[in-house]
């Protein structure tokens, strides 16, 4: 059985939300004190729920030791849907709750993972506990789940590695490290990419299709109201990519340079306008534009947590300049 482990609460008592940590127990830190796990364990008698509500929206959320026909809930004689977390709360068919914790030590940082486990009436604590602490019987355990590496996943046909592009840029990294790096440059981006949308790009492309009526009669994105964004880590700068109507042509992909430093706009010339007498959905055909001159080799990587890091193409094919005027940058 696990045991009290002070320096681990030591460590949780300061980066994580103090009633989270109602109900802990016990966990064990590995020899070099770079990986941990611990847990919780409270009775739902013990605890009003709605002060804890908020956990519902950790990291993951499961349940065991219920019966499952109880789980239930039909919607005429043939079919039925699961009950709600709040519906097997109020009915009594969950017990008790443990908030399970994965932390690990990279780069003077501690990078912690929750999860959120409910016990039904057929676990009660001695079985509930016992369900835990089957992690730490394990002899590998600091080397499985989610203190291992990123693993590719296989096709189940052919046996090739799956690729994951999200997961390429952390893939020497354990699995939470990884899966939090990702998730907290995904919140970044799609706030710079919503903010710069909202300031500068809608008002600028808004500003061409008045004044260049004829070659930007109409402007599409790719995904939702907001255009597709490429840009490094360091977000000084960023291209803006966007099918534009020409009246007489038709329609083709234009691609823009912001410079926040100057606050300007600047056509992107390298990549040749390809014209289309009908819009469509034009993922490909960005990364077309962009595959033979940086490592975005698919169209997975727009919608993406991923940045543009490859300095070569910057340098290059975007910022490149000849007795100090930009080859490929035209000012607007």
């Amino acid at each position: 059985m696990l045991t009290y482990s002070p320096e681990i609460f030591f460590i949780l008592e300061r980066r994580v939300d103090r009633q989270q940590l109602q109900g802990y127990y016990g966990g064990k830190i590995n020899p070099d004190q770079t990986k941990f796990f611990a847990y919780t364990y409270v009775s739902l008698n013990s605890i009003d729920f709605e002060a804890y509500r908020y956990m519902l929206t950790t990291e993951g959320c499961s349940s065991t030791g219920v019966d499952l026909e109880k789980l239930q809930k039909f919607v005429d004689e043939r079919s039925y849907q699961m009950k709600t977390t709040e519906e097997c709360i109020q009915e009594g068919l969950y017990t008790a709750y443990a908030i399970k914790f994965f932390g690990v030590y990279y780069e003077e940082e501690w990078f912690i993972l929750n999860e959120l486990l409910f016990f039904g009436e057929n676990m009660p604590e001695e079985a509930a506990k016992a369900f835990l602490n089957r992690y730490d019987d394990h002899p590998d355990r600091w080397n499985m789940g989610g203190f291992e590496k990123v693993r590719s996943l296989n096709m189940p046909v052919t046996d090739e590695p799956m690729r994951d592009i999200e997961t390429e840029e952390f893939s020497e990294l354990p699995w939470i490290v990884s899966y939090l790096k990702i998730e907290q440059k995904i919140k970044v981006n799609r706030a710079f990419t919503q903010y710069m949308n909202a300031s500068v790009v809608h008002p600028f492309l808004k500003r061409m299709r008045i004044q260049f009526f004829e070659d930007f009669s109409e402007f599409l994105s790719l995904y939702g109201e907001d255009y597709t964004l490429v840009f490094p880590d360091s977000k000084m700068y960023f291209l803006v990519v966007a099918m534009a109507k020409h009246i007489a042509k038709g329609h083709r992909l234009v691609w823009f340079f912001y410079n926040s430093t100057p606050g300007k706009f600047y056509r992107w010339t390298f990549p040749q306008p390809r014209f289309s007498e009908w819009s469509y959905h034009y993922a490909e055909d960005v990364i077309t534009d962009l595959i033979s001159i940086s490592d975005w080799n698919d169209y997975r990587f727009l919608n993406s947590s991923r940045t543009m890091e490859n300095q070569h193409f910057w340098a290059e094919y975007v910022l490149k300049k000849v007795d100090g005027r930009y080859i490929w940058l035209d000012e607007v």
